[in-house]
């Protein structure tokens, strides 16, 4: 194992993107919060994957093949990054077998499906999900945990504003 693209800008957050998350910048300690590289997902085929800074809306992929070549400095791996574009600010990602890409968008309450084409949908919007965090697909349903990070005391000034209990919930492929 190695770590790889530490210092590319694609595992970074954007310092002027501003994660506007329930009508205000989320803060911490009295600054904007910047969490960089955390979402992550390998295609069904295991030829990419997909990868983005939480706290920022773009979405980056790089062939597997290239992570595993050894031989290959971190320069080298950083121009066969492919910049996907603009999408959403999300925590994680999967994706299904055929090929689909399912995330969240913290900021908007919602659930994501983007296509082969990087085409993007809007599955679900709903003020209960709130921080979908983590996902899993099974028998045709998509798995949706949410975790309330924004509610936490230390973006809101030591004020716990969660609220239990914690839910996981799951939709309809």
């Amino acid at each position: 194992m190695r770590r790889v693209l530490s210092t590319h800008y694609s595992v970074k957050s954007d310092p002027n993107y501003k994660f506007i998350i329930d009508g205000r910048e989320l803060m911490k300690e009295g600054k904007p919060v910047k969490i960089n590289s955390d979402g992550i997902a390998l295609t069904p085929d295991g030829n990419w994957i997909y990868y983005k800074p939480l706290t920022d809306d773009k979405l980056y992929r790089i062939r597997t093949e290239f992570l595993r070549n050894f031989s290959m400095s971190d320069t080298e791996l950083g121009s066969k990054v492919e910049d996907l574009g603009h999408f959403s600010s999300t925590d994680g990602m999967i994706f299904d077998a055929a090929g689909n890409l399912y995330l969240g968008d913290l900021q908007n309450y919602r659930i994501l499906k983007i296509d082969q084409n990087h085409k993007m949908t809007t599955l679900i919007k709903d003020e209960r999900l709130i921080w979908p965090d983590s996902y899993s697909i099974a028998d045709g349903y998509l798995y949706i945990s949410c975790s309330q990070i924004q509610k936490q005391p230390e973006y809101n000034n030591g004020v716990n504003k969660r609220t239990s209990p914690y839910t996981v919930y799951r939709m309809k492929l």
